[in-house]
């Protein structure tokens, strides 16, 4: 029979290194507003990691006064073609994550503000050095979202800060079930647990531990081997099993089970999507969501939000009311007409009442209208619009798809589910191990 030190073995040397490798790709993507991600790049890598660059695209706007004169933004920053498509310039590395237009004003929300595209240059027109999620434009105001939680509304004249909004929808409107496939990945992508920035940490905790662990088993196996400094291996096998690994088990274990799920999202997703979770059990952020707003719309008279719940309304930016359900994860208002992409629920359509959205891709960023004809943005599907050609790709594209396998091939994913395996057996026979030798300590005290 296997001894618990030996399957901790195992389970350590066989899958280390691809935990390792999960571990740090997975921390840094947690964190994907930070701008040396993109602009950091790399020529020589595989197709895949070019394709997944194509998916930081955000926006896509065409002028109406000339139709040859297009606009492309996203996480690596503008870009600028005018003739229509064939070739684009970059016109700033700022990470653009949306573009509105209304009256011939273009603006932009990037991470260092709002922009106004004033002579063919942007210019920063408010909020300097916030990241700004989403914004709307109306006739005499732009609301824009600071890092998907502060609504702040200007006055589109002169920039004016009118008045700043933490949303807060009463927790009574807010007691709804959510789908298994939406939980498992506010799970793993840290936003599942608690309000802000909490669950975040908690991944990042959890990431840097695994990290640390992997390399210190490594070492400490090499020394073992090789009979190298006993005195320095006591010293790390202390420092290996120690209190903060052991805190860090419980969010290693949620992240490798939730890790397995989206490994296999298509197969399950049937399964996923049929399974509620009661709103009783869930984390206290879904009591709240006031870090959650993932788009916005203003109208000149209502104020519409839209998170992992739906798009909720107000007409004083206090009382807060759902008017349609499903994540909400783009509202792009045309004249009279708002448009609602989507994520893991349908696209909507709001024309004074709402409507589903037939036969249109699953989370398109953008609308655009050409030859009078309304197209839809969507990178992360079958895109038809003309996009910048990049001979390179950026460093969060290269740690996306070491983290999910596709930088070495589709199969890797086993490997992954592999490592994942390997991390609850790891967990566990290392919690056994730690309390045991508590024990025995605890015992050779309480005997002198």
């Amino acid at each position: 029979m296997v001894k618990l030190h030996q399957l901790h073995k195992i389970a350590g040397l066989s899958a280390g290194l691809v935990i390792l490798i999960l571990g740090v790709t997975g921390f840094f993507i947690d964190h994907d507003k930070w701008s040396f991600l993109y602009t950091t790049t790399f020529k020589y890598i595989p197709d895949t990691v070019k394709k997944a660059d194509t998916k930081l695209f955000e926006a896509y706007w065409i002028d109406p006064k000339n139709t040859q004169h297009y606009i492309v933004g996203g996480k690596r920053g503008i870009y600028e073609s005018f003739d229509a498509g064939q070739n684009f310039d970059k016109m700033t590395s700022l990470q653009c994550l949306g573009i509105r237009s209304e009256n011939a004003e273009v603006f932009a929300a990037t991470s260092d503000g709002v922009y106004k595209l004033v002579n063919g240059e942007w210019k920063q027109y408010a909020l300097g050095g916030e990241y700004i999620t989403s914004i709307s434009l109306s006739k005499q105001k732009i609301v824009a979202v600071v890092d998907k939680h502060l609504l702040v509304t200007l006055q589109r004249e002169n920039a004016k800060t009118l008045g700043e909004t933490v949303v807060a929808i009463d927790a009574s409107k807010l007691e709804k079930d959510i789908k298994l496939s939406r939980f498992v990945r506010d799970l793993h992508y840290g936003r599942g647990l608690f309000d802000g920035d909490v669950s975040l940490l908690i991944n990042d905790y959890a990431a840097i531990v695994i990290s640390l662990l992997a390399i210190s088993g490594y070492f400490i196996w090499w020394l073992i081997r090789n009979k190298k400094k006993p005195a320095l291996t006591r010293k790390l096998i202390k420092w290996h099993a120690n209190m903060f690994a052991i805190v860090a088990i419980i969010p290693l274990i949620i992240l490798a089970i939730t890790g397995v799920f989206l490994d296999h999202s298509k197969a399950l997703a049937g399964f996923m999507k049929s399974v509620s979770v009661p709103h009783v059990i869930l984390p206290p952020v879904y009591s709240s969501l006031t870090h959650d707003i993932w788009s916005v719309d203003y109208d000149g008279e209502i104020y519409r939000i839209g998170n992992r719940y739906g798009v909720y309304s107000s007409k004083d930016l206090q009382t807060w009311e759902e008017e349609a359900k499903g994540l909400a994860y783009r509202m792009i208002r045309k004249d009279e007409l708002l448009y609602v992409s989507g994520m893991g629920a349908p696209n909507r359509l709001y024309d004074g009442k709402w409507s589903i959205l037939p036969k249109t891709p699953h989370m398109f960023r953008d609308i655009m209208f050409q030859e009078n004809e309304l197209e839809y943005f969507a990178p992360c599907g079958h895109c038809t619009q003309s996009l910048p050609i990049l001979n390179d790709a950026t460093l969060y594209s290269v740690l996306l798809t070491l983290h999910d396998g596709t930088f070495f091939a589709e199969w890797w994913v086993w490997i992954n589910d592999y490592a994942a395996f390997a991390l609850i057996v790891l967990s566990i026979t290392g919690t056994l191990r730690w309390y045991r030798k508590k024990r025995n300590m605890s015992g050779i005290i309480s005997n002198r």
